[in-house]
């Protein structure tokens, strides 16, 4: 299957963050959200993106390949985050995205991020494959 994935497609998503998404190790009672959550909003906002323009059909998706991020201010939780993501470049299922997150005082976080466009029975049929030789059962 063919994707006409057109660079300079962007979205742009707002979010709250929650207690789910904090760092735990600073101070007590600390509310700060965590670079792992942070990171996790812009590949979700990437999926999407595809998801939302190019990847109508159910059996097509994406999974992320390479993150490059920075962390650059911290945000409470509680409060609201903008997502931005735009894709850089394509080559053929590989896509790359410039991505930023902001809150409502300044950028918190920008990088690049790379998703692969996959088609979900064949990547679950070669997971299960690999499972069995690594017997793992769960």
């Amino acid at each position: 299957m063919e994707f006409d994935v057109k660079i300079g497609t962007t979205k742009e998503r707002v979010i709250i963050t929650n207690s789910n998404q904090t760092t735990s190790f600073l101070w007590e009672g600390e509310n700060v959200l965590s670079t792992p959550s942070m990171i996790s909003e812009m590949e979700e906002t990437c999926r999407l993106l595809l998801k939302d323009f190019f990847l109508k059909d159910n059996e097509w998706d994406s999974v992320g390949t390479l993150v490059e991020i920075r962390h650059i201010a911290a945000t409470p939780v509680g409060s609201k985050i903008r997502l931005k993501a735009i894709v850089e470049s394509v080559n053929n299922r590989k896509v790359m995205f410039n991505v930023e997150a902001f809150d409502e005082m300044e950028k918190i976080g920008d990088g690049r991020h790379e998703r692969f466009i996959i088609n979900i029975p064949k990547f679950k049929s070669k997971f299960e494959e690999k499972k069995k030789k690594l017997f793992v059962n769960n």
